[in-house]
Order: structure tokens, then sequence, then C-alpha cells
């Protein structure tokens, strides 16, 4: 066995590592990486804010249905001579940078308008596009008075075979231009954004990086693992991977949907407003020129019709939001450093050989448990104050080995150890609830030692049985009882009831052991109704059926329900044993359900059970009683019905009934007994207890109880 044992402890060890070894070779384990680390992401509450200097000026859907019919706007795309107007608008509020996330590589008659715009304002940045495709010239000096020069040995950025510009004079007189091009991961979701596309010797800035430049003091240096921004004597270092990206931070999904958006209808409303002297505060507009103040504005679609959408960790977003989300990155250095993938492999491997010694060679119960909520904890707990200081701790290897590790190592041990245990565990499930074996399978003697707390007591038994028994076969009877019994200890187990053991045809049931519960008067009470109509459904089906006899098919049941401390534990020998309980309030229970044959109740219950569950449910009182056996009297009440299930016929009734009984108890028993008889009368039907107190009165009438009687009624029988 020992040899085994060392077997599989290996076994534990090594297979997982293969398994973390393989991915990371196919380079799965990085695409695992990347999902892993999006929804942890998403869980935590980031730490830093949208950049309050970036605003988005947005043609959404509103501005494309506004202007759909207006000759001077056009389908989708908009004529060129519009956006004059837009960023004249804009201009007012003296922003620091205007960026298109629009491309006008074809030319248009109206490119002069452009033009004119590029002359007038020279914080403006037009789009341009980097092709996969091979152009048919090389590139030209426009081209390269458009490029940055950098002399970066051992570096690489993503390259590109040829280039669309801003169409004609718009490209020349910009002084600006950006790549709008965004590189997807390979599960096609946008996580990073390179500085710079390559083109042959030349390097062209992306959106963010053309943002943020429009300042004297303005430089970027690159080195091999790192990019240097110096902006207004602010330095930025970001961290470049070896294929030139650098993984953005994209906040929350909260922070994507409050990115500060305008609406271009709003701006162009506001302009005709400003022109038409329509209004004279320009705080009154629908958006006020001085929004735009010294800030990055991105003039970008969200309409469906532009198909400018992206997918990012938080979902799909228009492509105006990750331009945005990149250019608040690198503006105010939120970005995540990505630690490499091996030093996510060294710590799983490490964690998997402690916590599988520990598994195989520590004894107590207790670290296995501890194991698989401890050493997830501690890494989850790594990843976040990484996370806090913008690092991206590697967690595929972990959340794909560890786990592997665990369940492979616990079902070895789980087969190999315990043959006792799993002997032990086949006698109780045939006795008890299933809930009861792994308390007894964790501590056999405490559970013998058993304990003491507050329980709910469940007695149950089959009205006139001795006489449905003797009309059926014993092969009818067994069926009989099966039914019965199947039925009612399903609905006993799904309320968290505990099945203590039958005696014949009676059940007997624990509520709020071996588990402590708080609710378990109210699952007890719960379990009493839901069996009450489930009988009702066993009859229908043996009367269509035809099942059994006449008299069998009619069967009921009486059900006892008391609470209090009471002794519960296992009790016997270990091939024979049964959770139980015992106490005062055990027999109380027990002597209630013989008595709910009196008072013609199906569910007679304790005035404890009454005062914890008197919201819930509706109960009629019935009578004060001392049982055999117990000095001590106690108020009885009849469950009805839940609350919302309640007849007012009924609850008239009771009313009567009680205000009956309480001139029962002040001897007047004239007045009682009509009451007892026009209670009677309002429930439709015979009633037993009205019936019985009626009796009780005419008897105390003749014979006058002393002068110190209490009104209790002793039962002499159990």
């Amino acid at each position: 066995m020992n040899h085994i044992k060392k077997i599989a402890f290996l076994g534990t060890i090594l297979f997982p590592i293969i398994i973390v070894v393989l991915l990371n070779l196919s380079g799965l384990l990085e695409v695992f990486n990347r999902k892993f680390s999006d929804i942890l992401v998403g869980v935590v509450k980031p730490h830093h804010s949208f950049s309050k200097d970036i605003v988005i000026v947005d043609i959404d859907e509103n501005s494309l249905a506004l202007y759909a019919d207006d000759p001077n706007f056009g389908r989708w795309p908009w004529k060129r001579s519009v956006y004059p107007s837009i960023i004249s608008y804009i201009e007012m509020g003296n922003p620091e940078m205007i960026l298109f996330d629009i491309l006008f590589t074809e030319r248009s008659p109206e490119d002069s308008s452009i033009v004119l715009l590029n002359e007038t304002y020279p914080n403006i940045s037009h789009a341009l596009n980097m092709r996969t495709d091979v152009g048919k010239k090389a590139i030209s000096d426009l081209d390269k008075s458009k490029s940055v020069s950098y002399e970066v040995t051992n570096h690489t950025f993503p390259e590109y075979k040829s280039i669309s510009l801003p169409a004609g004079d718009i490209g020349i007189s910009s002084k600006f231009v950006h790549a709008v091009n965004i590189i997807p991961d390979s599960d096609g979701v946008i996580r990073r954004f390179s500085p710079y596309f390559k083109l042959e010797n030349n390097y062209f800035p992306t959106f963010p990086v053309t943002a943020i430049s429009n300042s004297e003091n303005f430089n970027v240096s690159v080195t091999n693992l790192s990019m240097k921004v110096n902006k207004e004597n602010k330095e930025i270092t970001l961290p470049i991977n070896s294929s030139g990206f650098i993984r953005g931070n994209f906040y929350s999904k909260e922070i994507l949907n409050s990115i500060p958006r305008y609406s271009a209808s709003g701006v162009l409303d506001s302009l005709e407003k400003i022109q038409s002297g329509t209004v004279e505060d320009p705080s009154q507009l629908i958006v006020p020129f001085d929004l735009f103040k010294n800030k990055i504005v991105i003039i970008g679609t969200s309409a469906a019709a532009t198909h400018d959408d992206v997918v990012t960790p938080f979902g799909l977003f228009p492509g105006v939001i990750a331009q945005a989300v990149f250019t608040s990155n690198i503006n105010e250095g939120h970005f995540f450093t990505e630690i490499d993938d091996i030093y996510g492999i060294i710590s799983v491997v490490l964690l998997i050989i402690i916590s599988t010694w520990l598994l195989f060679y520590y004894e107590g119960h207790w670290v296995r448990i501890a194991i698989p909520i401890v050493v997830p904890a501690l890494y989850l707990f790594l990843f976040y104050f990484l996370f806090q200081k913008d690092y991206l701790y590697p967690t595929a290897s972990f959340l794909i080995g560890f786990p592997i590790s665990y369940v492979f190592g616990f079902s070895f041990l789980i087969y190999t150890e315990g043959k006792d245990k799993r002997k032990f565990n086949s006698i109780l499930r045939n006795l008890v609830d299933p809930s009861v074996v792994s308390h007894a399978l964790e501590d056999m003697e405490a559970l013998r030692e058993g304990g003491e707390w507050e329980i709910t007591a469940f007695f149950s038994d089959v009205a006139g049985f001795s006489s449905i028994s003797e009309e059926l076969t014993p092969k009818q009877l067994a069926k009989l009882l099966n039914e019965y019994l199947s039925a009612m200890t399903e609905i006993l187990k799904q309320n968290r009831g505990t099945l203590d053991k039958y005696i014949g045809d009676a059940i007997v049931g624990i509520f709020g052991a071996p588990l402590k519960t708080t609710t378990h008067t109210v699952d007890s009470c719960t379990a009493a109704l839901n069996m009450v109509k489930r009988i009702e459904e066993l009859r229908k089906v043996w009367i269509d059926n035809e099942s059994y006899t006449p008299e069998a098919r009619k069967l009921n049941f009486r059900i006892g329900l008391n609470c209090g401390v009471a002794k519960v534990g296992f009790m016997g020998t270990d091939s024979l044993a049964s959770y139980t309980m015992m106490g005062d309030m055990v027999n109380l229970a027990a002597r209630l359900e013989a008595a709910a044959k009196d008072y013609g109740t199906k569910i007679l219950v304790s005035d404890a059970i009454y005062a914890l569950c008197k919201d819930k449910f509706y109960f009629r009182y019935m009578d004060k009683i001392r049982v055999k056996g117990k000095e001590q009297p106690v108020e009885i009440y009849s469950l009805e019905a839940f609350l919302d299930e309640k007849i007012q016929s009924e609850v008239d009734g009771s009313k009567i009934y009680f205000e009956s009984f309480q001139l029962y108890l002040g001897r007047d028993w004239d007045k009682a007994i009509k009451g007892f008889e026009e209670a009677e009368k309002i429930f439709n039907r015979k009633d037993k207890a009205s019936k019985m107190l009626i009796e009780r009165c005419k008897h105390l009438s003749e014979n006058p109880p002393p002068e110190n009687w209490d009104g209790v009624y002793t039962r002499t029988v159990k």
C-alpha cells in the first residue's frame, strides 16, 4: 500500500505539471491567462479612473437619424463639408487636441473644407490606416514625413506592408496623423495597443501617442522593454512586450459606459443656437463649448450603421471607446505590466508539491478542507495585491494545474482509505438522512456523545391503520406503506428534516439536527402542510386507479409538532445506529400527535411552535391541556394553512371558538356552549373540537369544578 501511495503521490505532482507545460508549449496557456485575467479584473474594483482630460464627440444613432434626410449631410458617411461646423464649435472651447477616429483616405469633392480646417486649427490629427496588402509603390516622401525615426535595436513593433494616408491635400496640410488600427488578441478581444506601427524603416504613431503629443515639451524615447513619455515635464514609463504591445487597462464596464460622450447632433444644435442668437448663456446649450477646454477631443462613431464595434474584456463596445481607453492609459500612466508565464508555472509547481505532501502525509482531516480554500485564497490575494500595483500575475497555470492535482490526490485518498467508513456509510444511508452521514464519518464519537440544543420534534401516524391493514393482503399493505412513507419522507428531507425512524406506519423526524438551523420550526410547519397536500394527491390517484380498498383510499394521518431543547446524537452500535432525539419536549410532540385525534385536526402543535411561526402560518387555538406524564400545562394549536391560503370562514369560526373558550375558562358554561355551537355553524362542518368542548361544559355545569380550577384539561391517555 505504501508503494502505491508513493506512486500516487508522484503522479499527483507530475500529471498536472505535464499538462501545464504542454499547454504552455502549445500557446494555449497564454490564451487562458488572458481569459482568466479578464474575469478576475472584472470582479475586483478598479483602482484607477478614466482620465478627466478626454471626451468623445459621438456620431451616434440619434445624430444619423436626425440628419438622415438633410442633403447637406447625406447618408453615412457624412459629407466632409459637415465637419468644419463641428470642429469650429469644439475649437470655441479651446481644446488641447482633436483627433478623428474616422478615415478620410478616399478623395472627395469636399476635401477642401477639411484642408481649410487643418490650416485654421493646427491641433487636428487625421486618421491613417496601416495595411497588410502589398502596395504598388514604395513609401513616398509624404508618407515618410508623417513618420517618426527611431534608432531602436532588438525591438519589434507591429509591421505592415503599405499605408492609406488621409487623401490628397488633407494629409499634406495636417500637422498630426495617427494610425487607427486596433489589433485584437488571438481570441478576438482587444486588450493591447502598440504605440507605433512600422512600415519599411519608418514608424507611424498610433492614436493614443498622437493624442498626447500636442505639447512643446513632448518627447518619446523607446528602449528594448519600455517606452518613456515626457509631457510637460511629467514622465511616464510604459512597459512594452517583445512584440511591441502595451497591455491596456479597461477599468470596468461601468467606467466604460460613463466615459464622457457628447452627441454630434447636440454639438450641431448648440452651434446653431449660438449662431442664431437663440441662447445667450453658453451653459444653457445642450453641449456647452467650455466642456472641451484643454481636453483631448475624439470624434468617432457608435451608431450601428458605421460598423465600428470591437470586443473588449467587458464586452462589445464602439471602437472609439477602445481608442479613448488607450489614450487615457498613456495620458495617466494606467496600464498593466504582464508578468511572464514562467513565474506562474514555477509558483504552481511549488504549491502543488507542498499541498500534495500535506494532503498525503499530514494527519488531520481539516487539511483536506483547508487546502482547496486556503491555497486558492492566497493565490487570488497575490493576484489582487499585484493588480493594485498594476501588475497582471499569470493565473492559468494555477487555475488549471492546482484543481487537477487536488482532485487527483483527494480522489485517490478517498478511494484507498477508510474501508470501515465506506461500510458504515452504506449502513447509515439506509437508516438516516444522507446529511447526517458526513458528520458520522468525520467524528463518530462526537455524534455518539451527541449534543443538546433547540430542535423541532416531528411525529406522524396513520389514522385507523389497524382497520386498513385488516382489509389488505400483505403485498398490498407493503405497497401502500411504501407509497405513503416514501412520499412523506421525501417532503421531510426536502424541508431539511432528518428521518429518525419508522415505527410501523408512524414517522419520527427531527428538524434542526444534526445540522443546526434557525428555521427548524418554520421548516417543520412547511413540511407538515405539504404532507397534507401530498396525501390528498395520493388519495386522488388511488381513487382514479381504484387501488386498494375504499377504506385504504381514504388514508389520512395526524402530526404532532413541538420545539425545545433536546438531546440529539447517534445511538446504537457501529453496525446498526440511528440518529435520534430524547427529552421531555420529544415526548410532548408524541402526545400532541395522539391528541390530534380528539380534536379532529391533522396537525397539532404546541404554543412554542405557535409563538415562533404565527407570522408565517395560520393557526387555530384549540385548548389548554396537561398531557400524561407532564405536570406543566401547554396551550395547543391546530396548524391550518399557510397565511396566504387561509379560508375566511375558518378564521371567523376560530375567532368565535376562541371567545367561547374564554367563556369556558370564566365558568360561563351556557354562553360558552352557545358560542361553540355558533362556531360549528360558521365552520359549516362537524367540528370535533367544538363538540368536545360542549360536552365538557355540560359536564362541568352539572359537576362544578373546585375554586382553584385553572381550566386545564388533563389527558389521562397517551
